[in-house]
């Protein structure tokens, strides 16, 4: 909506700016210009902090999924790679989603897979700069949604974090080792 209205504004300023008829539309192209730009601008920076305050949200962790996976034959074979979210972090019930694509190394066997509805077990287990949340989650595979399916979310640090999925419930898609993945912080 933002974007359509100074879409509209310059616009309306280009046609304003256009028009060599009127004198006093001539005088007032700096003016047109410098609140064309200020409007613009404010919206711009609007927009990028709602987004920021969107995602950094207190009790509130996000990233990337990067990971190389095993196949059945305990050797790497499938590039893995999305977004995940984690929050309300320090409540008794925080939110884990997340989305990614799953492709052979050689590119072929291309597909997404989605982590939803966490419920989380017990509490967080914290050792060292290392928190623990363990859990069930559903897991959607080709067949359909699984429900129930153990998992494991550690944040290792501000930086670094990966996830368990249990390969029993899931019939070993994941592999024989963790997802991996990193967390993002804006500043």
């Amino acid at each position: 909506m933002l974007v359509c209205l100074a879409v509209f504004i310059s616009d309306f300023a280009l046609v304003l700016l256009m028009t060599p008829k009127n004198k006093q539309i001539l005088m007032a192209k700096p003016l047109i210009i410098i609140v064309v730009a200020a409007v613009v601008a404010m919206m711009t920076s609007f927009s990028v902090a709602s987004m920021v305050s969107a995602q950094q949200q207190p009790g509130s962790k996000f990233g990337t999924i990067a990971s190389l996976q095993n196949g059945k034959d305990g050797k790497p074979a499938w590039i893995v790679s999305g977004a995940w979210d984690l929050r309300n972090v320090n409540s008794t019930s925080p939110s884990f989603n997340a989305t990614f694509n799953m492709v052979m190394l050689n590119g072929s066997a291309p597909h997404k897979h989605t982590i939803t509805d966490f419920k989380m077990t017990g509490s967080p287990a914290k050792k060292n700069v290392a928190s623990t949340y363990n859990g069930t989650s559903t897991v959607s595979l080709k067949n359909g949604p699984v429900t129930g399916v153990p998992i494991s979310i550690k944040l290792m640090g501000p930086s670094a974090m990966s996830m368990w999925i249990d390969p029993g419930k899931t019939e070993n898609h994941f592999g024989n080792t963790p997802l991996y993945g990193v967390q993002h912080r804006v500043k």
